[in-house]
């Protein structure tokens, strides 16, 4: 098939956003899994893969998602140069690491909230606040050992020069636990009906959902930097 190619800068921008990866579209645009979920792409599995990919397998027009990835409230956000590893990992603490903390430990109690209120409602997610639980405390010891022995040592040797042969074998440990992460989000998913509310719910459910939705696509967003982006700089 012949390659068309085009002046319109805007045109560019939407091919350019189409040969992106869907993990590096939702680190980047707040938002993007409302559109994702709305195309069906299974955004987690497929966080690898390109737009472009993803729509010539499921047959869309991925320009077409690439136009409402753009339209979305908030914008593109602007990442910090990987270059700079230091920026680049403050930026995965802040970012990433504190808002997971804030918001699990709200989500664990209106996923509680929500469970014994509506316990007699037939969508009533039972077993999201275990979920979330357990996702906490997986997520605690992960974030713990990449803040007092991961990114310390990927610091030092972008610091000193060192070699980063030594990082080989933790890095490969964090890149299994991501993968029980990808785990946990499908189970959440699951419980929600992926994210689905039913008709007339109170407002704590609404914020449950929204706000475990935003957890999802935060954490998607979280592993594939780390994942694509960060780590293999030290493999």
């Amino acid at each position: 098939m012949q390659t068309e190619f085009t002046n319109d800068p805007a045109q560019t921008n939407l091919m350019d956003l189409a040969g992106r990866k869907i993990g590096d579209l939702i680190a980047s645009f707040p938002g993007a899994t409302l559109v994702f979920r709305r195309h069906k792409v299974g955004f987690c599995c497929s966080s690898s893969k390109s737009l472009a990919e993803v729509a010539q397998r499921k047959g869309f027009d991925a320009e077409v998602v690439a136009r409402e990835l753009c339209d979305l409230p908030k914008g593109p956000l602007t990442l910090p140069d990987v270059n700079d590893v230091d920026a680049f990992i403050d930026y995965i603490l802040t970012r990433y690491h504190q808002t997971h903390r804030d918001e699990l430990a709200e989500l664990i109690l209106l996923a509680r909230k929500v469970e014994a209120v509506h316990g007699d409602h037939p969508d009533v997610p039972v077993g999201l606040s275990d979920a979330l639980f357990e996702m906490t405390e997986q997520l605690d010891a992960h974030m713990a050992k990449e803040e007092m022995v991961l990114f310390p040592a990927m610091r030092k040797m972008c610091e000193d020069g060192s070699i980063a042969v030594q990082l080989v074998m933790p890095i490969h440990c964090m890149r299994e636990e991501h993968d029980d992460h990808g785990e946990a989000i499908h189970r959440l998913q699951k419980l929600t009906n992926h994210f689905t509310l039913p008709d007339g719910v109170c407002g704590s459910w609404r914020a449950l959902y929204s706000g475990t939705a935003k957890l999802v696509e935060d954490l998607v967003a979280h592993i594939h930097l780390e994942n694509e982006v960060l780590f293999p700089r030290f493999e």
